[in-house]
């Protein structure tokens, strides 16, 4: 697939290898760039028709809109514009839109500002301005639908430039920023925060009566546009120039670095998340649609979200994705628990205590009053929480404050009871992006050179996620092994699972530990019902038939199906019908012909 860059920082544009795409008419324009601002969310028809003609639609308002989407999509490279049931929606992969790169280098910015490191802000927050070429979507201002969309985005990009005039000040740049901060008042003269800096860049300069001028011509403005007064901060500043107050000329110790390394605040900020999975492909409108919350404009409440299904699935692999990505929007750190490995919940506020510079002799003993605890420190601290294996819900909503500017992302097999929350579910992966995890993590090259093997192995491993990387991995630590050769060995259904596994890990343990829950006595109706959908004839089983197979009622047969759903090791079929997952059904198989006596040697 070729490159594509989509350009919202300005003009709205489009760009591949081949140069800039022609959009079409300006309507085509205005419903590619309505798209563009909600990326990988379903923008509603009416909405739509709302963007394209105002509030005196045409009857032919649908139909036109349709029309105007083929266009787009004949003009654009691949599926990008995908119609809804009640909307359309553009798909995106990573990096092609120029907003993504300008809040992830903007947040990266931010972050350095927050604990003093300006040499380091003025990088970051240059190189995400070095990608705007002026107002958001300058050349669709005029669109009043659009607005209300491109108001918030306008926003960020004035806040990161004024963020940015800031750190150059606190670098000692007064000289160098006078020029640059007469042009922002001009443009924007309502924002005194720019009025600001630049009276305190010419005080620095050694021109107090040009800074007294500028807070004159300042209140005039607000005077004339707004009929109010300067804010007090303006106020209390324009007293600091008239007194020559001896702080006005002070530059923060921390700004001025001669060395590589920043000096490192009081407490170090939690950077606990681990690396990104290279591999990672597809769920681009998953990774779009909880970016797009994560950040959102409201900060007033923590935003919350739990992403469910299966094991093997990639969830985790999503998650840390997308915390990657937008990780530096929260100065506060980002903070990160396995908790299949580090135990139950309500163990979990003691620890991320400690990590957030918590005293240990200020940390309660008991569970409830850790919880409480940690709850105050996240509600006043811009903190990504990411809780990896959730089971339960009740300890987790006690680790969520009422309101602040934190995040929690969740990663579970089952949805979970949690007020608010974005429930966001995953499902096996499609051949393409199956190719792209098999390509990321084995050579590309070599994929390339065998489709037809590369293809055998993605439908062996069935769009999951874990086993894709598995195959992947075996390909790139057997670099004179052709893919011929791992397809040959993954057709044979009854030894699949012994294939998928490499240097400790397989497919089989991972299966496992989810049937860990119902095995060894612990269910015995949920693990006879699981051993039921993995003998022939039971591909698709009815309630009734359960129940009767395992000689009890329709009502407890229900139940323990429903539980192999809710431990992600069966899914719903159509109506009353449950069914496994093609390589689940065959660890079904294996555990269905393991004889009692060699079952009740197993570990599980």
């Amino acid at each position: 697939m070729s490159s594509i860059e989509f350009r919202v920082l300005g003009r709205l544009e489009v760009h591949t290898e081949g140069g800039t795409i022609a959009l079409g008419s300006a309507k085509q324009r205005n419903l590619l760039a309505a798209l563009l601002l909600h990326p990988g969310r379903t923008v509603p028809i009416r909405r739509l028709i709302q963007t394209l003609w105002g509030d005196e639609p045409p009857l032919s308002a649908v139909a036109n809109l349709r029309t105007y989407a083929n266009r787009l999509r004949s003009a654009l490279p691949g599926e990008r514009i995908s119609g809804r049931t009640f909307g359309y929606e553009i798909l995106l992969r990573q990096g092609e839109l120029d907003l993504h790169a300008f809040t992830e280098r903007a947040g990266t910015g931010r972050a350095a500002l927050a604990r003093g490191d300006f040499a380091a802000a003025v990088r970051h927050l240059g190189e995400a301005l070095s990608g705007c070429r002026g107002a958001v979507l300058e050349d669709l201002a005029d669109n009043e639908a659009l607005a209300g969309s491109i108001a918030p985005v306008e926003e960020l990009r004035l806040s990161v430039a004024e963020d940015h005039l800031d750190a150059r000040l606190r670098l000692g740049e007064h000289r160098e920023v006078i020029a640059p901060l007469r042009e922002f008042v001009a443009e924007h003269p309502l924002r005194e925060r720019p009025w600001a800096h630049l009276m305190t860049a010419l005080y620095r300069s050694g021109d107090p009566a040009g800074a007294l001028a500028v807070y004159t011509d300042c209140r005039r403005v607000l005077a004339d546009r707004l009929g109010l007064e300067p804010s007090p901060d303006l106020a209390k500043l324009h007293r600091a120039v008239l007194d020559r107050d001896p702080g006005l000329t002070a530059v923060s110790p921390s700004s001025v670095t001669t060395t590589v390394h920043p000096r490192e605040p009081e407490t170090a900020v939690p950077q606990e998340l681990p690396a990104r999975c290279r591999s990672f492909a597809g769920r681009a409108d998953d990774a779009a649609r909880l970016a797009s919350l994560l950040v959102g404009t409201d900060r007033s409440r923590p935003k919350v979200a739990v992403v469910h299904g299966p094991c093997g699935i990639g969830k985790s692999a999503l998650v840390l994705e997308v915390a990657h990505r937008v990780g530096a929007r929260f100065p506060g750190g980002q903070l990160y628990v396995d908790l299949s490995v580090d135990g139950p919940a309500s163990r979990v506020p003691p620890r991320l205590l400690r990590h957030l510079g918590v005293p240990a002799s200020d940390i309660p003993w008991t569970p409830d009053e850790a919880a409480a605890v940690l709850r105050s420190h996240l509600a006043h601290r811009a903190v990504l929480l990411v809780l990896d294996g959730a089971t339960e819900s009740a300890a987790l909503r006690a680790l969520i404050p009422a309101r602040g500017p934190c995040a929690v992302l969740i990663t579970g097999r089952s949805p979970l009871m949690l007020d608010g929350a974005e429930h966001i579910a995953l499902g096996p992966l499609s051949d393409e992006d199956g190719l792209d995890v098999l390509a990321g993590q084995a050579c590309r090259s070599k994929v390339e050179a065998e489709p037809r093997a590369a293809a055998a192995i993605v439908r062996h491993c069935h769009g999951i996620p874990a086993a894709l990387r598995i195959a992947g991995t075996i390909l790139a630590n057997r670099p004179t092994r052709p893919l011929s050769w791992l397809a040959h060995r993954l057709a044979p259904e009854e030894s699949r699972l012994d294939e998928l596994g490499f240097g400790g890990e397989s497919l089989r343990a991972l299966y496992s530990s989810a049937f860990r829950p119902i095995a060894a006595g612990k269910d015995p109706l949920a693990a006879a019902a699981f051993r039921l959908l993995g003998r022939p004839g039971f591909e698709v089983c009815r309630t009734a038939q359960a129940a009767a197979v395992l000689d009890t009622c329709p009502l407890k047969a229900e139940a323990a199906l429903d539980r192999l759903v809710d431990l992600g090791l069966a899914e719903w079929g159509e109506e009353d019908t449950y069914r496994l997952p093609p390589l689940m059904r065959l660890f079904s198989a294996e555990l269905s012909a393991i004889v009692p006596a060699q079952r009740t040697a197993l570990s599980w």
